[in-house]
């Protein structure tokens, strides 16, 4: 699931609802997670961007009309069926909905891409992740190769919330709770030497100030990191307050562009005027 930040960051552009999905079945994963598995007609010409973080646009059938980003956390061209793991956070439509979603339920989902695109012959990895992100953690997993060294640190709002994960991976898990801090969980060891990747999705704020720690402290290059913002903590509260200083944040972005200033450097000049403004 994913609510970004207003910098420009790289998402999917084609989010008109092109499938009709329909509820096959539906397996509570954990006391907080439930997984759903869509199918039919609809979903004969989905493609799979083959990105394992890759998500797609859920229209639900509410009023008024309502939409948010899920990871496909399974996808089967064989059969047609595709898996989202929904978060049952007991607040909002697409939650609600998910909660009571039975066989014959339909949503619409758009095209899908995403985000983890690491680089090539890596050697270690280290996933940064929140009880939202636990879908894309574990397709990521499930999807790389023996010899990759890796380290997931994941915060979760309670210990039933934990999930088990295949992959052929030398993975260490580490299971942090909400009230502890994951970049100082992060910042406690050194990152690997070697070529690695480090994927963060979190809540926005908090991704915020990990990019600055991976970009500003340990130096590492935008091509060897990407982090994002899953969601946003009181996200009616943070609208309202960011609307009023929504002028001077696009002041802070246009004049860094009018600098010459290169993508990175740009968002880093927005997530600046968002620290400044307390969002």
């Amino acid at each position: 699931m994913s609510d970004v930040e207003s910098a420009p960051i790289d998402l999917p552009s084609d989010e008109a609802p092109r499938h009709l999905a329909t509820v096959l079945e539906a397996a509570q994963i954990t006391p907080g997670m439930r997984r759903i598995t869509f199918g039919g007609a609809g979903l004969a010409d989905f493609v799979s961007s083959a990105l394992p973080d890759e998500r797609v646009l859920v229209r639900f059938p509410l009023e008024p009309p309502h939409a948010r980003s899920y990871t496909v956390r399974r996808w089967s061209a064989d059969t047609g069926e595709l898996d989202i793991d929904f978060v049952l956070h007991g607040h909002g439509g697409a939650a609600r909905w998910a909660e009571t979603a039975s066989p014959g339920d339909t949503v619409h989902l758009s095209s899908a891409n995403g985000w983890f695109r690491p680089p090539e012959n890596i050697e270690w990895l280290t996933l940064l992740a929140d009880h939202a992100a636990l879908p894309a953690v574990g397709r990521i997993l499930e999807s790389l190769p023996a010899g990759i060294s890796v380290q997931l640190i994941a915060q979760i709002p309670d210990p039933s919330e934990q999930q088990s994960f295949t992959t052929a991976a030398d993975a260490d898990i580490r299971w942090i709770g909400d009230a502890d801090s994951l970049l100082t969980e992060l910042a406690a060891d050194p990152l690997p030497p070697g070529t690695g990747y480090v994927w963060c999705a979190v809540e926005a704020a908090a991704a915020r100030k990990v990019r600055a720690y991976l970009r500003h402290t340990l130096k590492i290059p935008a091509t060897a990191m990407h982090t994002m913002g899953y969601w946003r903590a009181d996200k009616d509260n943070w609208e309202r307050r960011y609307a009023l200083a929504a002028e001077r944040i696009d002041e802070a972005m246009g004049a860094a562009m009018m600098a010459g200033k290169d993508f990175e450097s740009v968002r880093d000049a927005v997530d600046a005027a968002m620290e400044r403004e307390g969002l």
